[in-house]
């Protein structure tokens, strides 16, 4: 009888390619690098073929690796078309979404690949706007479920993840105003950003309000101003080196529901969010 493939080599295949690195695939699926290396060798065993290339430049795909993604996609797909099919009570149909504009590229890298693995009969559409406007759309029905910042003070939504914010900029001497770049849009981090402003002792002017964080860090990083940022979002050396102040707060993000889903249904999906996001 001809031997099967495992359906965990595929996904750790699939993985490894699609975060482009052993190391980062292991840290999504919550295994060692060496764990996964032993999953890609027993893969190519078990084929009788190298599926990928490794170099200083990091990994690319052979020509079986190549024929593997797109059969291993496929498979995958088929698996969890299946899943869904024989449960019951499983998510499905249209679903509007709707995300904070500023996450969009991790969101949708992260969170679209969700859907189709995890709820493949449900089909979304996304809305992606600050986190204010997408909860008011919650609110009156317009979108069935969402991801945004939450509020201070409260305990809306099911927790996904929290984030640091600090002052990033370059040094000031001790006679310098503040040259404050801050957020145009309403939003939490708007407020934490004034507030702070408010409360500090250092003189400042406000120089910028832009339309979106990365304006803000790509001002900040060219020098023209100091800006209060996600620590997330300052990703090299260099970026975290114009750190100013130590974590100022934290920004947490929440899944929220209308009244199309229940409480059961909003924390399975907060759940599988929560295990692609760490």
């Amino acid at each position: 009888m001809p031997p099967t493939i495992d359906l965990d080599l595929i996904k750790t295949f699939l993985t490894v390619v699609d975060r482009k690195g052993f190391k980062p695939a292991a840290e999504q699926l919550h295994r060692t690098p060496a764990a996964i290396s032993q999953k890609i060798k027993r893969l190519e065993d078990l084929l009788g073929k190298k599926v990928l290339e490794r170099s200083n430049q990091g990994i690319s795909l052979t020509a079986a690796g190549q024929i593997l993604k797109i059969k291993g996609e496929k498979m995958l797909s088929l698996n969890y078309e299946l899943l869904g099919d024989l449960r019951e009570n499983e998510l499905a149909g249209g679903l509007k979404f709707g995300a904070p504009a500023d996450y969009a590229p991790t969101l949708l890298q992260t969170l679209l690949p969700i859907f189709a693995r995890e709820f493949p009969k449900v089909s979304p559409s996304i809305t992606l706007e600050p986190s204010r406007a997408v909860r008011r759309k919650v609110q009156m029905g317009q979108l069935d479920m969402a991801i945004v910042a939450r509020e201070p003070d409260t305990n809306e939504g099911i927790d996904l993840w929290s984030e640091e914010i600090a002052w990033f900029g370059s040094p000031l001497a001790d006679k310098d105003s503040l040259r404050a770049g801050v957020l145009l849009t309403d939003c939490v981090l708007r407020d934490h950003a004034l507030g702070s402003l408010r409360d500090g002792a250092k003189a400042h002017q406000i120089v910028l309000e832009a339309a979106t964080v990365a304006a803000l860090k790509d001002a900040v990083v060219s020098g023209f101003c100091q800006s209060l940022l996600p620590v997330s979002m300052m990703r090299n050396s260099r970026e975290r080196e114009l750190r100013l102040s130590n974590s100022l707060s934290m920004l947490t993000f929440c899944l929220i529901s209308g009244s199309r889903f229940d409480e059961e249904t909003s924390s399975k999906v907060a759940s599988k969010f929560r295990d692609a996001l760490q």
